[in-house]
């Protein structure tokens, strides 16, 4: 009976956000080079765990993904890159056309509603009006893509780069997802965006999503499943 209502009540809960903000209570423990994020380092907040991978051929633990920035202390913490400035707080910096993929630790499933991001220049580059197109792309619990979004991060304002908030369209905010990866494309003065230059480098931050409501039935089991084996979209297109 107790167990019976314990459920219940854990069914109850409201469905509150979970602010993936790589601050506070961030675990790093399988990220051995932090701040410098190889591929395949992963990171866990808030019941999900952050990972990041090199989508170059052959990619290795040796390879450079990503790195976490102070962006209180950007000179001395963006790898010699130009990050944005108006973000004072702890952020993701995807290097090296590195992708950062998401999930739920329990492997339930959840709905994206919006991030923070800006481009980030390597120093002395001319960059366009659009600098970036940042694809964020939704898997099923099968790794089959089911949704996604292009977002365009623009060029340099004022000399400088600053975050902005994306907020999620409906179609994309009302799919039901198991993982989220963020692909970026770098754009040149034609317009043309593509991978593989070593150019697509983003700082993301304040990733906000929301479990799916009946998730919660199975939080009883959520432990047991934390060491289930998860998919990777590594080796997605």
């Amino acid at each position: 009976l107790l167990s019976a209502l314990a459920l219940g009540a854990a069914c109850a809960l409201p469905v509150q956000a979970a602010v993936i903000n790589f601050d506070g209570g961030l675990d790093t423990n399988l990220a051995p080079f932090v701040p410098l994020l190889n591929h395949g380092s992963e990171m866990v907040q808030d019941g999900f765990w952050i990972d990041m991978f090199s989508t170059k051929a052959g990619a290795n633990a040796a390879d450079l993904a990503g790195a976490l920035v102070d962006g209180a202390d950007v000179a001395n913490t963006c790898a010699g890159l130009v990050c944005p400035t108006n973000n004072g707080t702890q952020f993701l910096l995807a290097v090296n056309d590195g992708l950062p993929d998401i999930g739920r630790l329990d492997g339930g499933s959840f709905f994206l509603k919006s991030f923070d991001a800006s481009f980030v220049a390597a120093a002395g580059d001319v960059v366009p009006a659009t600098a970036l197109v940042l694809r964020v792309i939704g898997y099923d619990n099968v790794g089959t893509a089911i949704g996604s979004q292009d977002f365009e991060l623009p060029g340099p304002v004022s000399g400088g780069y600053t975050f902005s908030t994306y907020t999620v369209g409906a179609a994309l905010a009302a799919t039901e997802l198991h993982e989220v990866a963020f692909w970026a494309y770098s754009c040149n003065a034609a317009g043309i965006c593509s991978r593989a230059q070593d150019k697509a480098q983003f700082g993301l931050d304040n990733i906000t999503t929301v479990p799916e409501p009946s998730s919660f039935a199975l939080v009883g089991l959520a432990f047991a499943g934390m060491g289930l084996a998860r998919r990777r979209t590594q080796a997605k297109a």
